[in-house]
C-alpha cells in the first residue's frame, strides 16, 4: 500500500514531483514498490522522488550512503532475490518524523524467509534515514564499506 489521497492509494509515479510524504507513507513506498522494482533506472527515479540526496541506510551488512550506493544493494538484492516481496506486518507506528514498523520477506504466497523491524527518520518529506534489522535468516544485501 503506497501514500493515500482520498483514501486511493497513491504511488510514486502518479505523486507530484516534490510532493512531500509522512514517514508512514515513505515506508510503505519503500516496501511496496521501491525495493521490490526490478529495473534499477525506474528505481533510482523513485528513489530521487522519495529520499534526500544524502540518506543513510544502515543494515547488519553495513552502512550506505546516498542514493547510488542505495540503489547498487537494492540491485544486488533484487538479481539474488528478483521475486521475493516485502510485507508489513502489523501497523507501522509513528512518532514525529520518526517511522517503525515488523515486515517479512519472501515469495509470493510462502512463508517469510525473513523477517526484520525497520526504522526510518523523515527530514522535508524524504527519507534521510533508515534502518533494517533482521529477526531470522540471512538477506543478500552488499555492504561498501
Amino acid at each position: 500500500m503506497a501514500g493515500k489521497l482520498e483514501g486511493k492509494i497513491v504511488t510514486l509515479a502518479k505523486r507530484n514531483k516534490g510532493e512531500k510524504m509522512t514517514a508512514a507513507e515513505l515506508m510503505h513506498h519503500n516496501f511496496d514498490e521501491i525495493f521490490i522494482e526490478v529495473d534499477p533506472v525506474k528505481r533510482e527515479a523513485m528513489m530521487r522522488n522519495a529520499y534526500t540526496e544524502d540518506c543513510v541506510w544502515i543494515h547488519p551488512g553495513g552502512r550506505l550512503v546516498g542514493i547510488a550506493a542505495i540503489n547498487e544493494a537494492a540491485s544486488e538484492i533484487r538479481k539474488s532475490i528478483p521475486e521475493y516481496r516485502y510485507k508489513v506486518v502489523g501497523d507501522i507506528h509513528t512518532m514525529h518524523n520518526v517511522g517503525m514498523c515488523r515486515w517479512g520477506s519472501g515469495l509470493p504466497d510462502q512463508p517469510f524467509r525473513y523477517t526484520g523491524t525497520d526504522v526510518l527518520e523523515e527530514r522535508d518529506g524524504r527519507v534521510a534515514v533508515f534502518y533494517t534489522f533482521i529477526d531470522s535468516g540471512t538477506p543478500p544485501v552488499p555492504s561498501t564499506e
